[in-house]
């Protein structure tokens, strides 16, 4: 952790061993096929990695839309095709490590990754509009928390972090 608010090479280690962790429960949750994060990549960002007009301290993470692929024969964007990455708001993640909640790394970054990787599935595989409504922005994350309290229930650690969430109390 540093004091200028950015990963450490070690907390981006961290984070992406958490993330191999919550790709396979979310394959699992939703049963997908083993190769789904080949076929349907996302990237992984943060702060250092990200143009200042993405960074929001005031969250863990968003998901966000980073180009499509176009078909070849049509410049036509399927919604099959479209790029998704994470990108992780360095200040806020080590901010809430700094709190009397008792969280480390390891935990949260998981608790983060599977929240972010479950709407990427959402997107692609359960036709959630990206662009939606504020009101439906607000309903999908009530979803998707229900969907990540499922997946990560009796995963060690995880309980208090989710009840902390859903109490609204800051991380």
């Amino acid at each position: 952790m540093t004091s200028e608010g950015f990963f450490t090479e070690s907390d981006r280690f961290t984070v992406s061993r958490a993330s191999l962790l919550a790709e396979s429960l979310v394959l699992r949750y939703f049963d997908l096929p083993p190769d789904e994060w080949v076929k349907n990549p996302y990237s992984l960002f943060t702060w250092k990695e990200t143009a200042p007009w993405l960074r929001d301290s005031n969250v863990l993470a968003q998901t966000v839309r980073i180009g499509s692929k176009k078909n070849r024969k049509s410049a036509q964007v399927k919604d099959d095709t479209l790029c998704y990455g994470v990108l992780l708001q360095d200040p806020a993640i080590l901010r809430a490590l700094l709190r009397p909640h008792k969280h480390d790394l390891w935990t949260l970054g998981l608790f983060v990754l599977t929240h972010e990787l479950v709407h990427i599935v959402r997107f692609r595989r359960f036709s959630v509009d990206f662009f939606g409504s504020q009101e439906d922005r607000n309903n999908e994350e009530k979803v998707v928390h229900k969907v990540t309290s499922e997946i990560l229930s009796g995963v060690e650690n995880t309980d208090k972090l989710l009840n902390l969430y859903e109490s609204g109390l800051k991380f």
